[in-house]
């Protein structure tokens, strides 16, 4: 045969097979080619990370954002905070409390938190969230119907010396924003929100998060994490999954858009610290209320530069 005939043969053997593969696609719905590619990817997930039980089944399918201030103590609140026993505190702004123990009080933090209702105002508002060891300094988020993670306008920080004695804590407090504070434009209704296997996959399948032989060590829970500030002061926080992996590493996604972030407890403490530093910055024109009538100024400084001492890394020795 000559090759002429040859290479004729095969060109039409192609155009068989091009007819053929064209009649197959579009004989078939593009929604069995979704499956086939999206199945690998679920399967990729269960196959390699651990304590996927860990993942609640059933979830809300929508939820609302939350529009919240910092806020501002009001004169019940201080007289509350004034009667506390046992402590010298500063109040600045109305909104930020410094205290500090005037006998250290010895107890298991993690354990019995209730049992620091009688020493800290508004305990009961706040979710135990855990320990930085590199400073003996335990966490609370503040809950709004569930827990604000991570927001310094709604946070309860309690330092520990080597006795496992509780000696100082910071505080903050947010609340809900009226609705007519918030502007017309922004949307007030509950959107659709993710699954958090769904969340899941995206961590999995992003470089340098969550990789194989990982494990979701606590319960997956929905809470809210900061989106935007708006002009007013209003902070918007979003639906977001916590995911807790390995026992030491947090990751935030937001159940609607998707984007997620790594949060480190050592690094929100010092972002705390900086937020205090700059409120007795030379250029500062905050308002420091103490509780103690005496003190002086000299008192105020020596008191604050001893309360952020506490909270230095210091590998749990002091």
């Amino acid at each position: 045969m000559q090759w002429g005939q040859i290479k004729t043969l095969f060109i039409l053997c192609f155009l068989v097979l091009d007819v053929f593969l064209l009649h197959h696609f579009i004989n078939n719905s593009p929604d069995e080619y979704k499956l086939t590619d999206d199945m690998p990817r679920e399967e990729n997930v269960k196959n390699n990370v651990n304590g996927l039980d860990n993942i609640p089944i059933e979830t809300p399918s929508e939820q609302a954002m939350l529009y919240a201030q910092r806020k501002e103590l009001t004169e019940s609140d201080l007289e509350k905070i004034v009667s506390l026993p046992n402590q010298n505190s500063l109040i600045i702004d109305d909104h930020l409390i410094l205290s500090g123990l005037k006998t250290p009080v010895a107890m298991n933090v993690e354990e019995r938190p209730e049992a620091l209702s009688e020493l800290i105002w508004s305990l009961d508002s706040y979710d135990y969230f855990g320990e930085d060891e590199q400073s003996n300094t335990h966490i609370f988020f503040q809950r709004i119907d569930q827990p604000v993670y991570f927001n310094l306008s709604g946070v309860l920080l309690i330092h520990e010396n080597e006795k496992n004695e509780v000696t100082h804590y910071v505080q903050t407090e947010l609340e809900k924003v009226e609705e007519s504070a918030i502007p017309e434009e922004i949307n007030k209704d509950p959107v659709e929100i993710s699954k958090p296997f769904d969340a899941l996959l995206g961590l999995y399948f992003s470089e340098g998060n969550i990789v194989s032989g990982d494990e979701i060590t606590e319960q997956v829970t929905l809470g809210y994490h900061n989106l935007l500030p708006l002009p007013n002061g209003v902070q918007v926080l979003a639906p977001t999954w916590e995911f807790e992996v390995n026992n030491n590493e947090f990751f935030y996604v937001n159940a609607i858009e998707g984007h997620y972030a790594k949060r480190e407890m050592a690094s929100f403490i010092e972002e705390m610290k900086l937020l205090i530093e700059e409120y007795f910055a030379v250029y500062s024109t905050a308002q420091i209320e103490a509780t103690n009538e005496e003190w002086q100024e000299q008192d105020v400084e020596n008191f604050v530069q001893q309360l952020l001492e506490k909270f230095e890394q210091k590998d749990g020795v002091e």
